[in-house]
């Protein structure tokens, strides 16, 4: 059932098994995965049943260092939360992504690969996509073989993995799991409810939230009472919440050495060659994603593991790209079925443009259903873009402000840093890409013009990509991390978290996926943890 506190006027209490923070990607899957365990939820969402950008809340940052682009365009509150933005691009981090990398500062994540792997499959089959995933999660050779072979031959130093796109109806949470969210009476979700405060009490180990409080703006408040709360309010908004309670209580998180708000990093973008395409059909025959089963497939060239051990590099990968100027058939179409997903866009069809349109759409139905694969317009730019997971640099990381927002609570300061070995690694792995692409047949369909060993303000285009991560890094011990091997906070009996801001590292994947295959582990640690009860 859902509820609005913008409405609701005086005091209220919630009780249930499980209080869930945030009412995003996470949020929601971890709601839907607790109710099948017969727990009773209540979820606090600040944002309203319509998404909207951090801009309309209390959530705006103060920006130092590098520019975060990720805390203005790639937040959004609401029901369905960062859902109604993302792409919804599923591939899972690969064994090697989450060992320990000495020669990168990389630690071992304190979760073995083995223990993922089934949840991965659950994930899978709840989001409708369970066949694109090969037994053993990792690889998809076949598909490789068959529609990606030129790919396969750029070289020993990279590995070709697929991923794959949810439908545009499907990547909204809000819409897919609608039902339950209006006709589920052990799960209540609570809009326009901003945390203000954790009341906690000490427990057998360590202290224990007792309940949380939410006002609205409006004025109202919300105590919920639960056995269990679980953060899933986003990477940045989860850690300002936990540096703001880390605050009030005297360092109850970080006395021990955990590194709170440290090691901010996300994923690193930079656009570094472009294709100058001889044979239109044949480039786009080889490299374009192609349609499985329905699901749009994506090929990227990732760096292998013997590579970054031989190189000294962190997990990257290389991948192709184009960029329209807005005003082709392709745009039309994408932009309708942003549209569907929940994101406000104009369809840009005018009549003006109708014949292109026309013309556009026709090649992209052929190339979709005779051909199998995406349709790449003629006049787009395609692009080389290669994409690393930063090293892990404590000076990184974001902290509270001493101003406060409208309802009392400390804003955030996002202090993000780029080094010289970022850096270097994108060089690398750009040259690496180069001579693959020269020695491999692909190279008679187009050529490739990159500019390689940029300095850092010489990149015309490098950023960050919205996937931040640790901040709230899980570990095997309190003094070297915030959460431990069950996203459980080392400081508080009672309270996870699960957000991207857990990863120790990024590794090569994008995190949406994993991120998941977590949450559906954590919803079984937690129903595994306490007896039923009920919700009011």
């Amino acid at each position: 059932m859902i509820h609005d506190l913008n409405v609701i006027s005086g005091a209220t209490i919630a009780h249930a098994d499980v209080c869930i923070v945030g009412a995003g990607t996470a949020g929601l899957f971890l709601a839907s995965r607790l109710r099948r365990h017969g727990r009773s939820v209540v979820v606090l969402e600040a944002g309203e049943l319509t998404s909207s950008r951090s801009s309309s809340l209390p959530m705006t940052v103060e920006q130092q260092g590098i520019h975060y682009r990720g805390a203005e365009l790639g937040r959004s509150f609401g029901l369905g939360g960062t859902s109604v933005l993302w792409g919804g691009q599923m591939i899972p981090v690969t064994p090697s992504d989450i060992a320990a990398r000495p020669w990168s500062g990389m630690d071992a994540w304190p979760v073995d690969y083995e223990e993922l792997e089934p949840y991965f499959g659950e994930v899978a089959e709840v989001l409708g996509f369970a066949a694109a995933i090969p037994t053993g999660g990792v690889s998809d050779q076949d598909i490789v073989k068959k529609r990606f072979s030129g790919l396969a031959v750029m070289g020993e130093e990279f590995a070709v993995r697929v991923s794959t796109w949810l439908p545009f109806k499907t990547r909204n949470f809000s819409q897919e799991f609608a039902k339950p969210l209006r006709e589920d009476g052990h799960l209540a979700v609570w809009l326009n409810a901003m945390i203000t405060s954790f009341d906690t009490a000490p427990g057998p180990g360590k202290s224990s939230i007792k309940a949380v409080t939410a006002k609205s703006k409006a004025g109202h408040n919300l105590t919920v009472h639960a056995t269990h709360y679980v953060l899933c309010a986003g990477a940045l908004e989860t850690t300002r919440l936990l540096l703001e309670h880390d605050d009030r209580t005297n360092g109850s998180i970080t006395s021990s050495g955990a590194p709170l708000g440290r090691n901010f990093s996300d994923h690193l973008s930079a656009t570094c060659g472009r294709f100058h395409r001889q044979l239109f059909s044949r480039f786009n025959g080889a490299v374009a994603p192609v349609f499985d089963g329905g699901l749009m497939r994506t090929p990227r060239l990732e760096l292998s593991a013997a590579a970054q051990r031989a190189e000294g590099l962190p997990s990257a990968f290389a991948h192709v790209t184009f960029r329209t100027n807005g005003d082709t058939g392709f745009d039309v179409v994408r932009n309708f079925l942003r549209r569907r997903q929940g994101e406000q866009h104009e369809l840009g069809l005018t009549p003006k443009r109708l014949g292109r349109v026309v013309h556009d759409v026709t090649a992209i139905a052929y190339w979709r259903y005779a051909r199998t694969r995406l349709w790449i317009p003629r006049e787009a730019e395609v692009l080389l873009q290669v994409d690393v997971e930063q090293v892990p640099n404590p000076d990184s990381r974001i902290r509270l402000s001493s101003e406060r927002d409208s309802i009392g609570r400390k804003r955030l300061i996002v202090d993000w840093r780029i080094t010289a070995d970022d850096v270097a690694a994108i060089n690398k792995v750009t040259r690496l890409t180069a001579n693959g692409w020269k020695n491999s047949g692909l190279c008679r369909f187009a050529d490739l013009e990159v500019v390689a060993d940029r300095s850092f303000n010489a990149f015309d285009s490098l950023y960050d990509v919205y996937h931040p991560t640790g901040t709230l890094r899980m570990g095997s011990a309190e003094r070297n991390s915030v959460v431990d091997r069950n996203l459980r906070i080392w400081a508080l009996d009672n309270c996870y978290v699960s957000t991207t801001a857990v990863f120790p590292s990024a590794g090569s994947a994008n995190p949406g996926f994993t991120h998941l295959a977590l949450t559906a582990r954590l919803a079984e640690h937690i129903a595994g943890q306490s007896p039923r009860a009920g919700i009011c």
